[in-house]
Formats: structure tokens, C-alpha cells, sequence
């Protein structure tokens, strides 16, 4: 098949989170599985970087890299703007069998949805948890759902949820269920073979005696921070240390004053975003890792933590936790239960034979059911059923 993706950021623009590196390995294992794989995206790699290639061939992978007026307006408010995209599609489509749109209310997947309704071509839609109207900017998002965004889901021929909690958010739209497919997200099981050794992150930060409990993941509001913050203060282990590790969306300045309100300036340490080895390094060294998100439909973090033999905490309202509390493979926390979540990290901490029989639980899942060869085989099934009625 000849597969068009469009996303607004993509390989290597891991400060964006989790949809850049779901649609790369995705498109990577469509590609090994024969498939022709085109991705249309933006140059935005970080709040100062851009890509500097307009095209380029990555693991097979055709993608076309269109630039933006502003690296900032693209990571601080989302707005992406891709110079010369229309005119691409007008000219490149005619092979297309079907297209796939990931994000929601962003530039690119309007200007797709006019040269695909135009030529006829399917598309399928991922929100990848953009879907609701929460946290910033909800009268923008309002206007543009009205006058485009309502649009784009209307015609849709299908939708793919990456958990049943987002399954739920497209029903509460009226949108049907037997157009919705539940596909999770992937976990590249090869990169966690090999890992760094124990104690590397640990010597660097000078953490060598300290008990970590570890979040990783963007600064944002509803990551939950906050709450986190609040049951390490109760703590009373002096010797357990929090790291925050991630990119700063804004929220970082109400943490800090939180640490301060707190008086846990000495158990606080922020890394910044951490990626490839000083990433795996984190986990590897992590007594515990917490997610404590609100609104968040799946979270690789919690997976990636136990390839890397690392126990979980996440709350009730993540796509993961789903998964996680089903199998038995960490500690699910009610959303903001601020007393829960000590009891908890008390209860890991206490309890690491518990704790890494859980850990062993989750890699034989991920290892079995979280593949990505597997998931694009049931991705590409959707892909298949879609055209065949077209």
C-alpha cells in the first residue's frame, strides 16, 4: 500500500512528546512490512532548532519536512505553519491509497483535508489525545472545531483510538463505534536489550545514597506534577529524591514555587528533557517511576520504565493505567489523591520483590501484545478495510 501520514512533527522533534515517535516507529514498521510510507510534517524539532532538510529518506521512510514561519509560535501555542504543503499535495497524491491524520486542530491536517476530499482518497484519524478541548487556548480551539476541525472528523472513514478511554471520548461525540479500531501504541522492545549500566545517572547528579522517585515527561499542567510535588513533601524519607525530568511547556514556574511552598528545594532536582542513553540511564537508576497525569489517553513513559526494569505508579485516568491495572503490572492511583500517591511510593520503596514481580508482569505483556511489528499489522488491517470499501 501507499500510505501518506501527516503530523506536525516527527523523527527527531522528541521535545513534542509522544506522537512524533509513534508515528516514526509506526511508519518505520509499515516500511519493513513492504509498505511505501510518505509523511508530511513541519521543520519544528525543539522551542530554538528546526530540521534543516525540506526532504529526506529515513529508515525507508519518504518525508517531507515543510517550514514554519515561527519555532515559537509552533511550540508555545501549537501553531504550525507549513510553507508549501498545498502545493505538494496538488502535484503527489495521485498514488495515495490512503491517508492518516495524527493530532488534532493543527494547519496540515486542513490543508490534507481539501486535496483528499478532492481526489477521493480515505483518511483515517488519530487524536492521540488532542481530542477534548482541555488545558489552553479553549475558545481557539472552539473557533477553529467550528469553522474547520468538525470538518475533518465528520469526514473521516475511520478512527483509531489508542485506548478505550479515547474510544469512550469519540462515542461522547456521537461518532460510532464500528468506525472506531482501539490500535496502543507501540514500544521498540530492540532499543531495551541493552542498557547502560546502574549507576550512571545516579553518579552524574551525585544521587549515589538517595532513594529516586522519577517523572519523566513534558512540564505541562495536567502531567499531575503538582500532586507529585505534594506527596514527596509528606514523605519522611530525607533521603528520597524527586527528579523532573522533561521540557518546560510553561509550567515549570508554578512547580518551582510549589518546591519552594513545600520546602523540598533539597529533593527536587530538574534535568531537562532527557532522550536516548541519558534517558534510559534515568530509568535504569529510578527506585520508582511516577504518572501521575489527568486527560492522558495512553503514556509511554510508564512502559519504557519497565522495559528498563523499573516499577510503576500511574493514576486511574491514563490509557495506560488501563492496561497496567488490568495485568498486574504496577500501582494505579486515583487522579489528584495526593495521600494515595505517598502510600504508594512508600509501598514500592518498601517492597521491591512486590514491586519487580509486578515490573516482570509488564515486560512479558509489552514483549507479547506491545511489538511494533505488531501494531502495524493491525494498523495496516484497518488500512486494508477501509479501502476495500472505498
Amino acid at each position: 500500500m501507499n500510505i501518506l501520514q501527516v503530523t506536525p512533527y516527527f523523527y527527531p522533534a522528541w521535545s513534542y512528546g509522544g506522537i512524533p515517535r509513534v508515528v516514526y516507529e509506526l511508519s518505520k514498521a509499515l516500511v519493513i512490512s513492504g509498505n511505501k510510507v510518505i509523511v508530511l510534517t513541519t521543520d519544528v524539532l525543539s522551542r530554538e532548532k528546526r530540521y534543516e532538510k525540506r526532504e529526506d529518506t529515513i529508515e525507508g521512510i519518504d518525508v517531507h519536512y515543510f517550514r514554519n514561519i515561527s519555532n515559537y509560535l509552533a511550540y508555545h501555542y501549537q501553531f504550525y505553519t507549513p510553507l508549501g504543503m498545498r502545493k505538494w499535495l496538488s502535484k503527489s497524491l495521485n498514488d495515495i491509497d490512503i491517508a492518516h491524520m495524527h493530532g488534532h486542530r493543527h494547519l496540515l491536517n486542513n490543508i490534507a483535508f481539501e486535496t483528499l476530499k478532492e481526489k477521493n482518497i480515505p483518511y483515517v484519524f488519530s487524536a492521540h489525545g488532542t481530542f477534548l478541548r482541555i488545558e489552553r487556548q479553549l475558545f481557539l480551539k472552539k473557533i477553529f472545531d467550528l469553522f474547520w476541525g468538525n470538518k475533518i472528523i465528520q469526514n473521516a472513514s475511520h478512527f483509531i483510538a489508542v485506548s478505550g478511554k479515547e474510544a469512550d471520548q469519540y462515542v461522547s461525540v456521537g461518532i460510532p463505534r464500528e468506525k472506531i479500531s482501539v490500535v496502543y501504541n507501540g514500544i521498540d522492545v530492540e532499543a531495551y536489550r541493552e542498557l547502560p549500566e546502574k549507576g550512571v545517572f545516579r553518579d552524574r547528579y551525585n544521587l549515589m545514597d538517595k532513594k529516586i522517585v522519577l517523572y519523566l515527561g513534558k512540564i505541562t499542567p495536567r502531567k499531575g506534577i503538582d500532586v507529585l510535588v505534594k506527596a514527596i513533601a509528606e514523605l519522611p524519607h530525607s533521603d528520597t529524591v524527586l527528579v523532573i525530568a522533561g521540557n518546560d511547556m510553561g509550567f515549570k514556574s508554578a512547580v518551582d514555587r510549589l518546591v519552594k511552598e513545600f520546602g523540598v528545594q533539597k529533593g527536587v532536582i530538574f534535568t531537562g528533557l532527557l532522550v536516548g542513553e541519558e534517558k534510559l540511564a534515568a530509568y535504569r537508576d529510578a527506585d520508582v517511576l511516577v504518572y501521575p497525569a489527568v486527560y492522558e489517553i495512553f503514556g509511554l513513559v510508564p512502559f519504557e520504565a519497565i522495559m528498563c526494569g523499573t516499577p510503576v505508579i500511574v493514576t486511574d485516568d491514563c490509557g495506560c493505567g488501563e492496561i497496567i491495572g488490568k495485568i498486574g503490572a504496577g500501582y494505579v492511583v486515583k487522579y489528584g489523591d495526593v495521600q494515595g500517591l505517598k502510600d504508594r511510593i512508600l509501598e514500592v520503596l518498601k517492597n521491591k520483590k512486590e514491586a519487580q514481580e509486578k515490573v516482570q508482569k509488564g515486560k512479558e505483556f509489552i514483549q507479547r501484545n506491545l511489538r511494533w511489528e505488531k501494531i502495524a499489522y493491525e494498523m495496516e488491517k484497518v488500512y486494508e478495510k477501509i479501502c476495500l470499501y472505498m
